[in-house]
């Protein structure tokens, strides 16, 4: 769907106000194992790329309601275009922290703070995709190149928006070579 500035620019300042909060709280409970909590934080970090890559290969190319708002945003890539805002965000809390509170605020928040983190990192590396013109040597440059043969190529290639380990792991990467592109399966 097409989406006003703020409803575009929502889910990045609902996140980053969530992770701040999650910060501070976990900074001044004096109850908190710090080292417990940030490793829950990459924990969440971690699964949050493979859950992006698990949305945007699933979902967002096989769901017919999320697929026809992919295709819009594949045929206008630098328009705003995504599914509502907010929605991200509740199920984030909703998957990962609320049954995860009921056991320890510790795992829950900090697992959170990372899904959160996550979906932050890949709302910035997507918009900039698409809106950045970024150095030819930075890593950057290579996600957004590789997220453009994702747009550009008829088969289904190139799913991880942040990272490219779960395409190579699942076989879905593809790359330039002699001029064409390469890929594996979709």
């Amino acid at each position: 769907m097409r989406l006003s500035k703020l409803g575009y620019y929502a889910d990045f300042f609902i996140s980053l106000l969530l992770i701040v909060v999650s910060i501070g709280v976990a900074t001044f409970d004096t109850r908190l194992n710090g080292a417990k909590w940030l490793l829950c934080v990459g924990l969440g970090a971690a699964a949050w790329t493979l859950i992006e890559y698990m949305i945007h290969r699933w979902i967002y190319h096989r769901v017919p309601y999320f697929r026809g708002l992919h295709e819009a945003h594949h045929a206008e890539p630098g328009a705003d275009i995504g599914a509502p805002p907010i929605i991200g965000v509740v199920l984030i809390l909703t998957v990962f922290y609320a049954p995860a509170a009921t056991t320890s605020f510790v795992i829950a928040s900090g697992l959170t703070t990372g899904v959160l983190a996550g979906y932050s990192a890949y709302m910035l590396v997507h918009h900039a995709d698409h809106h950045w013109t970024p150095r030819p040597t930075s890593w950057l440059f290579r996600a957004r190149r590789r997220h453009a043969l994702h747009h550009h190529h008829s088969d289904l290639c190139n799913f991880g928006i942040t990272t490219s380990v779960w395409d190579r792991l699942f076989g879905t990467a593809g790359a330039i070579a002699q001029g064409a592109v390469h890929h594996g399966r979709g």
